[in-house]
């Protein structure tokens, strides 16, 4: 991501979590927002909310 400023330490992260690596506290939200979505209690299993996450991504044009 040659145009979004970001640590060194983020070479490895996903480009979504290294855009937040300048901001340790928009990263750690991110993190806990991505954990509650996908681990919390919720009437979805894990696998429909990974097929919902895979449907998003690509009406966005993501890589999941």
């Amino acid at each position: 991501m040659t145009w979004v400023r970001t640590t060194p330490e983020s070479a490895t992260m996903a480009h979504i979590l290294a855009s937040h690596s300048l901001n340790p506290a928009a990263l750690e939200a991110h993190l806990a927002l991505y954990r509650t979505i996908m681990f919390g209690e919720s009437p979805l299993s894990r696998t429909e909310r990974e097929a919902i996450a895979v449907a998003v991504s690509a009406a966005n044009d993501c890589h999941y």
